[in-house]
């Protein structure tokens, strides 16, 4: 998705606050924070803002904060020259935006921090034969032959395209496995322990960000992420909490994407299991879990899922199709923290990026091809595994197809669209998100404000926010 980090405000009690009940409705937006001038604005209008919460995005997988260090610095959020990256102006419009009734979350990953560009290129664009969606960058790039995919092109800019002026060891991040922590450990075992008869667990915890590491194709390519926190002995799935208590967040969402894990550690011969991948998505969030039990018991955890994330059948790659119904079928306990009860932060369906292109057979079903009769579909199968979850939406040009390459397929929200959705699938659920707050609409598309005034009249009608506006911030007047 999500190419930022979250914040999330509620009505609920939280920190010795009065809050809504978790089982109320809430409009959310995911924030990609380039200035603390955007939160300085949103923080002076935060009684009249369309949404109930807010997502600030990102920080990085391998992120180190020590507890009552009050520093930006070193968590991939660094914001301003300042000495600490800006944290006290953070803090500070967290605290305002909270006050005026809006739940804030510090959101980890997005999709450059879930990146590793080897393995990605090897295994999951190049690794089902010539003919699927993203190929196309290896003939472009590459020669036609993953090859030709080399450091000096980013693997065929599989990532990002050139024009992003990435680079391989600052840009991307991958979730690390941090064998020396205690906690990390512990979730290991409840991991083990509800795998049942399923395949035992394999970690790699020796892909370790900073070095190289050997791929099963033989090559040795560099492990995207800080080293950090390794140095100071840190675990950044406990430090992201530590972050949000003293910033004085509502909660935390884990923003996991790692498709390159599913297709790199997949196994059997197609279709495939990408059991290890739930494996070590469970870990994760269960090692999030037992810090905010022991730090901050009123926090909440949320997530964002991806659109065929419940989708229960054959996985042919490319994708983390089942990856949450398996969670939940597994771990219950996991997505139940997330989805209900007092610490529920959510569990956000990433329907949007989709495709109308049927030569890769991207629609779910024949014909079932339109943004909204997609969201429907997928949302369905949240539904029918009965997660409880929240309709996602997207400002703007969609970053998938490549808006260069397949503008053909491509499946912006446009009116009609938002029109569709907002009245066909979103009353079956409790909240709707979209990403994000400052992207660009193009004419005919839903804006900001147009697309959270219109959940907020549909989720929270009455409400006297339903009328306030997303404010433009200083760089955009």
């Amino acid at each position: 998705m999500l190419r930022s980090c979250v914040a999330v405000l509620s009505v609920a009690m939280l920190m010795g606050t009065a809050v809504e009940a978790q089982d109320t409705n809430h409009v959310g937006g995911y924030l990609l924070v380039k200035s603390t001038d955007q939160l300085k604005v949103l923080a002076a209008n935060a009684k009249t803002l369309p949404i109930t919460r807010l997502w600030i995005s990102f920080v990085s997988p391998t992120l180190t904060y020590v507890n009552g260090s009050n520093t930006l610095v070193g968590t991939g959020l660094n914001l301003t020259s300042d000495a600490d990256g800006g944290f006290a102006q953070v803090k500070q419009y967290v605290q305002q935006i909270e006050a005026g009734g809006v739940e804030t979350f510090i959101s980890m990953g997005g999709w450059n921090y879930n990146c590793y560009p080897y393995l990605y290129m090897q295994y999951s664009v190049g690794g089902y034969g010539t003919s699927t969606p993203n190929y196309w960058k290896i003939q472009q790039y590459g020669g036609g032959s993953v090859s030709g995919c080399t450091t000096a092109n980013q693997y065929c800019w599989v990532c990002e395209p050139a024009s992003e002026h990435t680079s391989l060891d600052k840009s991307f991040s991958i979730f690390p496995e941090p064998g020396h922590s205690a906690s990390w450990t512990a979730a290991k075992k409840y991991v083990q322990a509800g795998a049942g008869n399923g395949p035992a667990p394999q970690w790699n915890e020796d892909m370790i960000p900073g070095t190289q590491w050997k791929a099963p194709s033989g090559v040795s390519s560099l492990v995207p992420g800080s080293t950090q926190y390794i140095k100071m002995n840190r675990n950044p799935y406990e430090d992201i909490v530590y972050l949000a208590k003293d910033l004085g967040c509502t909660g935390v969402d884990v923003d996991y994407e790692e498709m390159w894990h599913a297709d790199t550690f997949k196994t059997g011969n197609g279709p495939w299991d990408l059991t290890q991948t739930v494996y070590k998505y469970a870990a994760i969030l269960k090692n999030v879990e037992s810090t905010i039990k022991t730090v901050a018991p009123a926090m909440k955890l949320s997530t964002a899922a991806g659109a065929v994330g419940a989708w229960s059948g054959n996985w042919w790659g490319g994708n983390l199709k089942g990856v949450w119904l398996k969670v939940n079928q597994m771990y219950p306990d996991l997505m139940q923290f997330m989805a209900t009860g007092a610490n529920s932060g959510g569990v956000n369906v990433m329907t949007y990026d989709l495709s109308s292109n049927e030569q890769y057979h991207e629609c779910p079903e024949d014909g079932v091809c339109a943004l909204d009769q997609q969201v429907a579909f997928y949302m369905n199968t949240y539904d029918q595994a009965n997660i409880a979850a929240s309709v996602g939406y997207e400002i703007g040009t969609p970053a998938y197809p490549d808006p260069t390459h397949d503008p053909t397929h491509q499946l912006p929200l446009t009116n009609q669209m938002m029109a569709s959705i907002i009245s066909q699938t979103q009353p079956k659920h409790k909240m709707g998100f979209f990403w994000e707050l400052y992207k660009p609409a193009q004419a005919g598309q839903a804006t900001p404000t147009q697309l959270a005034q219109a959940l907020c009249n549909a989720l929270l009608p009455g409400n006297s926010r339903c009328t306030g506006v997303i404010p433009p911030y200083s760089d955009e007047q």
